[in-house]
């Protein structure tokens, strides 16, 4: 048991790309305080050089299984044994993630208390086997108590806070030109970022070779359309309709920050779009996050799926001058997700 003010050894598991951006400010806060950080993640996606290019000294365990759920539970299972022998040489007095299935196992079976950042309710199977293995949970306030306990998990287990993840994905964030000059990029012309359905999660029900940015590109005349493609189909496919699409990791963030409008069919990219004041459109086709439907409620993100009335929603979006401005002043009130991080990893090693 540590003493309050006492350094302690941190042990974060990364296991998605999105998840750098979150944990790299985390890291940054909890390193000024004095505390020693251990990382691991995974082979996945441009997860390494999204590590090495925020300076984030990691060691990778073990690789993503893709979308087949034989090689989800083979690779799982290999990096719980990866995962182990690591924690067992480093004896970290808590752990940290969001949204890895691997990391609280090993803490529970360890004996270390664990703290999961949870933002996504509808990732079922994930949040069976993490989140009744979990010692704490921090989640944004629109997923009800409901949405968690229902998975095994206490009401005292749980830390709510006003907000949302991704305004730790902007702390300390200055904007870049040179994202611009990198995708030849005019500033004559509006810019468009695009995401795609998130095929290889295991709570996506819909077909891979299928896209709904293929009809936004048709109805977005006029705009420099950059996608951001899953797999390479994605890119097989969106590549015959003339869209930009990087063939590296580049400043996702400096690019929002330029762009006319953000689409996404996944979570992470429209309300990093939200945190930086931008117009965001969720184009997702299932069942919305609780954190999704709270954000168009509020009038701060749209939503649809059908690509005409996306384009009339982006033109009415872009063109509206006060929307950067009531985004601001709700995101005012919000907590900052570091902050509420840094107490809770004090209160449980207490």
């Amino acid at each position: 048991m540590l003493i309050n003010g006492d350094t302690m050894k941190i042990w974060i598991d990364i296991s998605n790309t999105p998840q750098v951006h979150f944990f790299k400010n985390v890291i940054r806060r909890l390193i000024d305080d004095g505390h020693e950080v251990i990382v691991s993640s995974r082979h996945f996606g441009q997860m390494e050089t999204l590590l090495m290019e925020n300076h984030i000294e990691y060691t990778i365990v073990g690789e993503h299984g893709g979308a087949s759920k034989e090689l989800k539970l083979i690779n799982s299972s290999k990096r719980i044994l990866g995962l182990t022998e690591l924690v067992a040489g480093e004896r970290p007095d808590v752990a940290l993630y969001k949204h890895s299935v691997e990391a609280p196992r090993v803490a529970y079976g360890m004996g270390i208390p664990s703290l999961c950042v949870l933002d996504n309710e509808n990732a079922i199977h994930q949040n069976r086997l993490m989140l009744p293995l979990s010692s704490r949970i921090i989640a944004p306030r629109a997923i009800g108590k409901d949405l968690i306990t229902r998975f095994g998990v206490n009401e005292s287990q749980i830390r709510h806070f006003e907000g949302f993840c991704e305004l730790a994905h902007i702390n300390e964030f200055v904007p870049s030109d040179s994202v611009l000059e990198e995708l030849s990029l005019s500033e004559d012309a509006p810019i468009a970022v695009l995401r795609p359905e998130p095929v290889m999660a295991n709570y996506y029900n819909g077909n891979g070779r299928d896209s709904i940015v293929t009809g936004i590109l048709d109805s977005f005349e006029g705009f420099q359309c950059v996608v951001f493609p899953r797999t390479d189909l994605q890119r097989e496919l969106f590549s015959r309709q003339g869209a930009i699409m990087p063939s590296h990791s580049v400043d996702s963030l400096s690019l929002m920050h330029h762009a006319s409008i953000v689409m996404s069919a996944g979570g992470s990219m429209n309300r990093e779009a939200i945190a930086l004041c931008r117009p965001a459109i969720s184009t997702y086709p299932e069942k919305l996050l609780a954190v999704t439907e709270y954000m168009v409620k509020e009038g701060i993100k749209g939503h649809s799926c059908n690509p005409l009335e996306i384009r009339a929603m982006a033109e009415e979006m872009v063109n509206n001058p006060s929307l950067e401005h009531s985004i601001r002043k709700k995101l005012d009130r919000m907590e900052d997700p570091i902050d509420v991080i840094s107490g809770e990893l004090d209160l449980l090693v207490q």
